[in-house]
């Protein structure tokens, strides 16, 4: 994502807490950029030093797991300035309301707009160090401030660099919308015996019927809650086909021929964000607000 704003001209700073992930193409401050986009995204700083990544800069863009959010927010909040735009993509559940209130719990008075996407735009893997195959571009992507009378804003300003953001009516429908929570833990579950024997295979090609019928399960407590909240939510399939073009069809052959999807391989061990990062931060605070109103949530 970074690579692809420098890539298109912006003066950007990458971050990363870890110094042995960026180490070898710090210095350069050069990504190179495959498939879907060929390219080189050149740098204005590339380090481990959050203030001086973040300083002067009019957008933040925040791209890690749920669990990092806390943290990072913490470690954010001395160093922002009036006007800033903070931007979660994703947010994944609740992620720009979580850093909203932590900033704010951890001293920072100056005024800035926190929001989160509720996706990524680009599916994509690190094939070496400083390269990044972009498989596939989503074309829509729903965005919406903490508060949504930000967001008309937020979309103003970003619109140039992202024209497929579109507006979400508030972040219930961006948070309610992470699919990465809805795949990730059903698929591993049931695939629990490959990944644990570290068998190479392909995820999204690996959903067997009784996975897609757990898939489906899920999106029927999801849609239920959210008509509860007064939110739409998308089933898994209606999403593939929204944001990737997919034809309709049974939900393990829309993910089979979701070209964005092929050759992504499964995890090698059960110790992984997909179970770690997606159920804790992800399924587990959409069955807790369930519970509250009253919807069960039995697959979750």
């Amino acid at each position: 994502m970074a690579a692809r704003l420098a890539y298109d001209g912006y003066d950007v700073a990458l971050y990363d807490r870890s110094h042995s992930r960026i180490a070898p193409f710090q210095h350069r401050r050069r990504i190179e950029l495959r498939g879907e986009i060929e390219g080189v995204g050149e740098f204005a700083y590339i380090g481990t030093d959050l203030a001086t990544a973040v300083a002067n800069r009019d957008i933040i863009i925040i791209v890690t797991t749920a669990t990092a959010h806390r943290p990072l927010a913490r470690q954010l909040a001395p160093c922002l300035k009036e006007g800033q735009i903070i931007l979660l993509k994703p947010g994944r559940t609740f992620g720009a309301l979580e850093v909203s209130r932590v900033i704010r719990a951890a001293g920072c008075t100056a005024e800035v707009i926190v929001g989160e996407a509720n996706t990524l735009i680009y599916v994509s893997r690190v094939i070496d160090p400083g390269i990044v195959l972009i498989k596939a571009v989503k074309k829509r992507v729903l965005v919406s401030a903490v508060r949504a009378c930000n967001t008309p804003y937020l979309l103003d300003r970003l619109r140039d660099v992202y024209p497929q953001f579109a507006p979400a009516r508030s972040f219930l429908e961006t948070s309610l919308g992470n699919i990465g929570a809805r795949l990730h833990p059903a698929i591993s579950l049931g695939n629990a015996d490959r990944i644990s024997s570290g068998e190479s295979f392909d995820f999204y090609t690996s959903v067997t019927p009784p996975i897609a019928r757990t898939l489906t399960e899920v999106d029927r407590e999801l849609w239920i809650l959210s008509r509860v909240l007064g939110v739409r939510s998308l089933s898994i399939k209606e999403w593939l086909h929204s944001r990737y073009s997919i034809e309709r069809a049974d939900l393990a052959t829309m993910l089979r021929s979701n070209p964005g999807y092929q050759n992504i391989k499964a995890p090698t061990t059960l110790d992984h964000r997909y179970l770690w990062d997606d159920i804790p931060t992800g399924l587990v605070p959409v069955s807790e607000i369930a519970r509250a109103l009253g919807v069960e949530t039995p697959t979750r």
